[in-house]
């Protein structure tokens, strides 16, 4: 739970937040109640939805990338989110070796000369969609692999859809003689 809240918030406020807590309650009896209004006071937000979602029901994530399209030098990534508990799109976009230069977007960091981190917040499922579009434009170098929830901080129900190109299908043998 607290590798996904740092995933939505970030790790370091996490950190700060229960260092917090645990000086604010040590040697009290706090209630789940009392950790959840901690935190989110202690992180400016209302993680209202957050606490419901993974203290009071079993919903899971279940994001997927749905569809990829490049036009030009942009690319647009369909996610699609089945499951009932929201989390941020996170895309670890890899690029070819060679290629015109990379341009890193705003809501991007590089995590090396070829690979890059695209986050968009948890918010962007809040309006009720099922879908979101991940509008991608590095300058026009060629993607290879798009990974959604590179390091896995959400439960997903199913990781095998998370990946673009999606791998292709063992094939079972036939049988015959």
């Amino acid at each position: 739970m607290l590798s996904s809240l740092g995933g939505v918030v970030g790790d370091s406020a996490v950190w700060r937040a229960m260092s917090d807590y645990a000086k604010a309650w040590r040697f009290k009896h706090p209630s789940p109640w009392d950790y959840a209004n901690f935190m989110s006071n202690a992180l400016h937000q209302d993680l209202g939805w957050f606490w419901n979602y993974w203290l009071f029901t079993t919903e899971s994530v279940d994001g997927s990338i749905q569809n990829v399209r490049t036009a030009g030098r942009r690319t647009a990534v369909t996610i699609r989110q089945s499951g009932q508990m929201p989390s941020p799109v996170i895309l670890k976009v890899e690029f070819a070796t060679t290629g015109s230069a990379i341009r890193p977007m705003a809501n991007s960091r590089m995590a090396d000369a070829n690979t890059a981190i695209v986050t968009w917040p948890v918010d962007v499922w809040f309006a009720g969609s099922r879908t979101f579009t991940a509008n991608l434009d590095f300058g026009g170098r060629a993607i290879t692999k798009i990974t959604l929830d590179p390091n896995g901080r959400f439960p997903d129900r199913d990781v095998t859809d998370n990946v673009w190109p999606r791998a292709p299908a063992a094939t079972k043998p036939t049988g015959g003689n």
